[in-house]
């Protein structure tokens, strides 16, 4: 019974869907670390022997990514994520182990290049949504990390997509409202350029925000303590706002973040936390539920706006931050203390 795990094709951010093509036009899987050996004919033993010599940081992952990679066999599938967000490609692996220095360029600064490698049979290229292939109740791949959960067997969302055409459904139709216009293509350019930084997230957050109506310096607040931006009303800071770099943020997948805007909320008596990378935003109240998960009153990309994401933006806008719905913020607590 062939085996299946799962794979990123870098760990660079932003660089995904680049290096999905090169996995796709060369016909091979690719990981990094260990510049320099060729690791044919070793045990795996030898091989968690050369990755100690070189004490990465990230050391317990690294053996474990390659302990799977190397488990891997003839006529095993392999299928290529780009985070949770859906799957580039399913493949078939086709050969034992091979090396070649530089073999894969993952988008990133020097050295960069993954160089362990095995070749592959794409039996299916076709991009598809996680959320049109995981069932309710199903569990799907993990979305971090550079390889996987190995599993015994094809798992059924796989089967799915390989054995039967998806049924084809309309999509959501994005929108480009001319009030947001100008961020969107801002995002557009920032993200082909390789070599911005945190600071130009954050200029695209303050961007959004004077679309949305807030006056500028008096309203949208820099860098007060460990906070990155802020919204003001009345000298009163009534969101806080944690700017990510990274163009993969994502609320569920990345906790870590939501719960530092929450530390940062806590200390400062706010009731919302907004968690962004200036295109991907996700907004909490603390006042709504006892969890984070209950806390999140939405979610929305300016770079895929859909128009029931307007009502969602609708929550950021200046009258509603000035003038909180009393009736909206009873009932949170009385859902918080049944």
């Amino acid at each position: 019974m062939p085996k299946f795990l799962t794979f990123s094709p870098t760990h660079v951010s932003g660089e995904k869907e680049n290096a999905w093509n090169h996995f796709l036009a060369g016909g091979y899987i690719a990981i990094g670390w260990i510049w320099g050996d060729d690791l044919s004919g070793k045990s795996i033993e030898k091989v968690v022997e050369i990755i100690q010599m070189h004490a990465y940081a990230n050391e317990a992952y690294a053996i474990e990514a390659f302990t799977k990679f190397l488990a891997l066999e003839k006529g095993d599938y392999i299928a290529i994520n780009n985070t949770n967000d859906g799957l580039f490609g399913i493949g078939i692996i086709t050969s034992e182990y091979k090396y070649e220095p530089d073999k894969h360029p993952t988008g990133g600064d020097e050295k960069n290049f993954y160089s362990h490698y095995r070749d592959v049979d794409w039996i299916y290229t076709n991009y598809v949504k996680r959320k049109d292939v995981i069932n309710p109740g199903e569990k799907g791949w993990k979305p971090y990390g550079t390889v996987g959960s190995m599993l015994e067997e094809v798992p059924p969302y796989i089967k799915r997509i390989i054995g039967e055409e998806l049924p084809k459904e309309t999509p959501d139709e994005v929108i480009r409202p001319e009030k947001y216009l100008g961020v969107i293509e801002s995002i557009e350019r920032l993200k082909n350029d390789q070599n911005h930084s945190e600071r130009d997230h954050e200029s695209l957050v303050e961007h959004f925000l004077v679309a949305l109506g807030y006056g500028g310096n008096q309203e949208i607040k820099y860098r007060r303590g460990r906070i990155d931006v802020a919204i003001s009303m009345d000298d009163n800071i009534v969101v806080i706002i944690e700017v990510k770099k990274d163009w993969n943020l994502n609320a569920q997948y990345y906790p870590q973040v939501v719960q530092q805007g929450y530390m940062y909320a806590l200390d400062q008596g706010v009731r919302y936390v907004l968690i962004t990378n200036g295109d991907y935003y996700a907004i909490f109240d603390r006042l709504k539920g006892l969890s984070t998960t209950t806390n999140l009153i939405g979610e929305f990309r300016l770079s895929s706006l859909k128009n029931e994401d307007l009502e969602i933006i609708n929550i950021l806008s200046p009258e509603k931050m000035n003038k909180p719905d009393l009736k909206d913020l009873f009932q949170n607590l009385s859902e918080n203390f049944p």
